[in-house]
């Protein structure tokens, strides 16, 4: 897909440097062992340094497919993705399914879990039949717990488990990095970065919040911002692991920030646009930094397994529903 865009947007460069894999705009520094676009590159390759080539990581494709539709070459690895939607619109299971999508292609994801215990946040997975024993097992996946903090007495909690919950933790213990204060951004911004480099995240693998409503009522506006700072800083810029946080459009208007600490945004919203008695879900992409995105809203549904899946933009959505009676048509193919 990157390579791709690369033919697309720079034809008239058909040369490509041996170090940084980038297209070479004028006349090449040549040595016997290749040609390079700058004086840097070529010696950084002469002190037999190599460097990744950058289209295999620098573009995903999330495996989501209403997402995907919309960001056709991909979206830039060093995002910080902020999902923004109305109660109702899936916006937990549109971030687990990212989470699942990293693991799925062999990549590691860590989980800030700010609204569940970590239980509940594995057990999201399991409620969409995707099973995370072997991610835990290999060591590709982690539940930074900013939650258990909150419980009154935790011993009570774990006797009040039932078998399979009891199972779980059991089998996720050693992937549960918990935080004692998640009020304390140093304390929780260093368990986010151990388990980072615990995992060799870089170049690799997704970070998602499951909830930013739950962090505010942790931390006072600036400290917040700071956080948001030093994540998009540290992680996504320096490397090169994209982030996902989920909001509530509750609160967006109180944070008018949003609009440019994120590198994107992604909308969620219910609408009866087309009928009274059906409401849809639609997704568009308000704005995504360094990518190409298409400009319409998508209608979108969910079912277990399969994730959220798109069944066209705007009016496309008589195929999904019968929306003289508001019934729901069979997911099926017809």
């Amino acid at each position: 897909m990157s390579e791709q865009l690369w033919t697309e947007r720079a034809p008239e460069y058909p040369l490509e440097c041996d170090h940084c894999h980038y297209p070479i705009p004028g006349e090449p520094e040549e040595t016997d062992e290749g040609r390079y676009c700058s004086v840097a590159c070529r010696e950084a390759a002469a002190t037999d340094s190599s460097m990744t080539d950058p289209h295999a990581y620098k573009r995903i494709a999330t495996g989501v497919e209403p997402v995907d539709s919309l960001v056709p070459n991909g979206i830039p690895a060093d995002s910080f993705l902020l999902l923004l939607g109305d109660e109702g619109t899936r916006r937990a299971e549109l971030g687990t399914e990212l989470a699942w999508r990293a693991l799925e292609r062999g990549e590691p994801a860590i989980v800030v879990s700010f609204a569940n215990p970590p239980t509940a946040t594995l057990e999201r997975f399991y409620q969409n039949g995707w099973n995370v024993l072997p991610a835990l097992e290999n060591d590709r996946l982690r539940v930074i717990d900013c939650y258990t903090h909150r419980l009154d007495d935790r011993s009570e909690f774990l006797d009040r488990r039932n078998e399979w919950t009891a199972f779980v933790g059991e089998a996720a213990e050693d992937a549960i990095v918990e935080v004692r204060d998640p009020t304390d951004r140093r304390e929780l911004t260093n368990s986010l970065y151990g388990a980072l480099d615990d995992l060799e995240m870089t170049e690799t693998g997704l970070v998602t919040l499951d909830s930013l409503d739950e962090l505010e009522s942790l931390l006072q506006d600036r400290q917040m911002h700071e956080l948001i700072n030093d994540i998009r800083a540290t992680i996504c810029k320096a490397r090169f692991v994209p982030v996902v946080a989920a909001a509530s459009t509750a609160n967006e208007d109180e944070h008018p920030e949003a609009e440019y600490v994120f590198d994107g945004i992604v909308d969620l919203r219910l609408t009866d646009q087309f009928a009274p008695d059906a409401r849809l879900k639609q997704l568009a992409v308000r704005k995504l930094i360094g990518a190409q995105i298409l400009p319409q809203w998508v209608a979108y549904d969910y079912e277990p397994t399969r994730g959220l899946f798109a069944f066209g933009p705007n009016g496309d959505a008589r195929q999904r529903y019968d929306l003289g009676n508001g019934s729901q048509q069979s997911n099926q193919p017809q």
